[in-house]
């Protein structure tokens, strides 16, 4: 399907990017992004290889990744974070994980549709707790040359396109096969955009890092 092999490309593309940057200059030049772009470029590789061999026995793995992006990504938003937001981010890693671990099977051999909203949700809740934090200290400083930014837009964006087609999957599965199908492939498009999103704001680490932009 060409929108899935421009989505490997794109997110490909990044992964590449985000090395580059962290050989030249570490990966805490990126805040450590390369980690969550290696492991979701190796997990999609993984599950579109075991696909073309028939082999269907990997949903529960992301599971185990919905898990890593709440830790990975409360550990890149604390770290920009003013220090009074620290306890408020610990607080919703600890309720989220603590939910995960009572009421998901996030340890069976199904994927756990709750786990991807609750990640939907994480994801927003950090990048409009960002987005507060930065309106509320305008400076002459361009919000669009902050890489955070960037990253932000593409999680707000795919969280809710994630969501929107989440919650209706298992009804349209039964009722409407074909409309989940349109959904399947808006969603391709939703994770093209961000990965889009997420090269412009590797982009401004690099300018970061040259000095060539303040964040």
């Amino acid at each position: 399907m060409i929108i899935q092999i421009i989505y490997l490309t794109v997110l490909f593309i990044d992964t590449v990017k985000s090395l580059v940057l962290a050989g030249k200059k570490g990966l805490s030049s990126q805040n450590y992004f390369m980690v969550y772009l290696l492991v979701s470029l190796c997990l999609e590789l993984y599950g579109h290889y075991k696909v073309y061999v028939g082999e269907f026995n990997f949903a529960y793995l992301f599971n185990y990744y919905s898990i890593f992006l709440i830790v990975f990504f409360y550990r890149y938003y604390v770290m920009i974070f003013p220090k009074k937001f620290e306890k408020i981010s610990l607080a919703v890693l600890m309720v989220m994980l603590g939910y995960i671990g009572l009421f998901t099977k996030f340890y069976g051999s199904d994927y756990e549709n709750q786990l991807g909203i609750l990640v939907c949700f994480y994801f927003i809740i950090n990048a409009l707790m960002w987005f507060y934090m930065r309106l509320k200290n305008l400076d002459e400083k361009r919000i669009t040359n902050d890489p955070h930014f960037w990253v932000s837009c593409g999680l707000i964006f795919w969280s809710i396109f994630f969501i929107f087609r989440s919650v209706p999957m298992f009804f349209l599965k039964d009722n409407d096969p074909e409309f989940l199908n349109v959904l399947r492939m808006i969603q391709y498009c939703a994770n093209i955009i961000m990965y889009g999103s997420f090269y412009i704001a590797l982009k401004k680490f690099e300018q970061y890092n040259k000095g060539k932009i303040r964040i």
